[in-house]
């Protein structure tokens, strides 16, 4: 019986599947069709999963042993990882989920119980990457989250770095539930909680600009009126002992010089809007957002 040996060792393949140039593989997950255009035949694959190098996922589709548990349940449920979860991937801000969000594989597919099932209601051949890019996964993202949501999430992305504003408006100019309005919406946000706050408080017309540079301080989240500064915290930008000093001596300085400063979390924008908007209101109403004349 012939032997086929693939061209990978076990250390190229890790080369090639974690560090590729076209990023061909993202969570360690890999098709066979990749594997198969460097040269390896079907059999040769399977020396590889007899060797330990690979696992086999499903047909078609093969993981590292060690690879990202989203992907790999994607690609086991017989699609590819998008939507908020791709996003979440690749580093842009989105809602916190329970479970993976899939595109299947044919958009005539079902997938396994266990995932989100989303469609972006458009044909395109069948997935060779276990990850949807940014444009693809906020186009998808467009079915499953509201307006402000994907404001948010178009806001991280862009501020990121992961897409130019030219390729969202080319991906949600053809989605659904008028999704390329949502890039007129969207600004300098640093944080999910940054651009939630300002939308909601441009919705009722309070004034409010957004990375706004102060003298001797540096750029503060929102400001309000021309001395209420909100800073938006977040777990990933505000947490751990060196930023909450940074952020006492900054509040400590906005003080000294006459702004007024409140902190807001994602957990209050979320789950406290009332009482954040109302402290908010008060201070606006009572004109103290001004400087005294």
């Amino acid at each position: 019986m012939r032997t086929h040996t693939s061209v990978w060792s076990p250390d190229a393949l890790q080369a090639f599947v974690t560090g590729s140039p076209c990023y061909a593989a993202p969570g360690g997950v890999v098709s066979a069709r990749l594997l198969r255009r460097r040269g390896d035949p079907h059999e040769a694959l399977d020396t590889l999963v007899a060797g330990g190098a690979l696992q086999r996922v499903r047909r078609g589709w093969y993981r590292l042993p060690v690879a990202d548990d989203d992907v790999v349940t994607a690609v086991a449920a017989g699609g590819v990882l998008t939507c908020v979860s791709a996003l979440a991937f690749h580093g842009a801000w989105v809602p916190r989920g329970d479970i993976p969000h899939v595109r299947p594989a044919r958009e005539t597919m079902r997938l396994d119980a266990g995932v989100h099932q989303c469609s972006i209601a458009r044909r395109l051949p069948a997935p060779v990457v276990a990850v949807d890019p940014v444009a693809l996964s906020l186009r998808a993202a467009s079915n499953c989250l509201s307006r402000e949501y994907l404001v948010a999430a178009v806001d991280s992305a862009l501020d990121s770095g992961l897409i130019r504003r030219q390729d969202v408006a080319d991906a949600l100019w053809w989605a659904p539930n008028r999704g390329h309005e949502s890039l007129a919406e969207t600004d300098w946000a640093q944080s999910g909680t940054e651009s939630l706050l300002r939308r909601r408080l441009k919705g009722l017309r309070i004034g409010v600009r957004v990375q706004v540079a102060i003298d001797g301080v540096g750029r503060v989240d929102l400001l309000v009126g021309d001395r209420l500064v909100i800073e938006a915290d977040s777990v990933a930008h505000h947490s751990g002992p060196d930023a909450y000093r940074s952020d006492r001596r900054r509040d400590l300085l906005l003080t000294t010089l006459g702004y007024l400063v409140l902190r807001v979390s994602w957990e209050q924008v979320i789950y406290e809007w009332p009482a954040v908007l109302q402290a908010i209101r008060r201070i606006v109403d009572a004109g103290e957002h001004r400087w005294p004349r």
